[in-house]
């Protein structure tokens, strides 16, 4: 962390305020970037792949304090996947980053089920049914969703029409009044 070079109250609150911005400036643009790779670039793995491999490298490469939060579940078997791994780590972050983002402090279940669905389910208030369902579009975000850009389930949503598989968004969990859980289908079994 950069030593400060100025004790003047004001200056520092203008360079921290200065600082925020240029990191909002920065998600923003690696989210922009994103869905332009989910629209325009090859989206179907030229071999497929282990999607295991993808979501354990994802969930290690979180920092400490959100990796900790994570319930990673993967099937013993191994499930093959055909869409291109950067594309799954696409999503799988942008799934995850939104669950410890909007979630309470709960851990986070990530889940690769032997059918091949990906499941990322948080505890949170529950979202009301007419919110969920514009929940994929673009620069969308929940009542009181706080910081992001409203981009990352777009991103995953155009990922899922481009690979002809689903994202389904279910909230609350069945038998709860809380929770989310984002779903997309990813592989088969090997």
């Amino acid at each position: 962390m950069p030593q400060k070079q100025t004790h003047e109250p004001e200056t520092t609150r203008r360079a921290d305020a200065i600082e925020d911005t240029l990191n909002r400036l920065t998600q923003l643009s690696e989210k922009l970037m994103q869905l332009a790779r989910a629209e325009g670039a090859q989206l179907d793995a030229s071999a497929p792949h282990y999607a295991r491999a993808v979501l354990r490298l994802v969930v290690d490469d979180l920092p400490r304090a959100d990796r900790t939060r994570i319930e990673l579940n993967l099937p013993a078997a191994q499930m093959l996947c055909e869409i291109d791994p950067d594309a799954v780590t696409i999503v799988a972050r942008n799934l995850i980053e939104n669950a410890l983002r909007h979630g309470s402090s709960a851990p986070i279940s990530v889940m690769l089920s032997d059918d091949g669905w990906l499941h990322v389910e948080n505890d949170c208030v529950a979202v009301s049914p007419q919110t969920l369902d514009t929940l994929q579009g673009r620069f969308i975000r929940g009542g009181d969703a706080g910081v992001g850009s409203g981009l990352g389930l777009a991103v995953v949503q155009k990922i899922a029409k481009r690979t002809s598989s689903t994202l389904k968004l279910i909230s609350p969990l069945l038998g709860k009044h809380r929770g989310f859980r984002a779903s997309i289908k990813l592989g088969r079994n090997a």
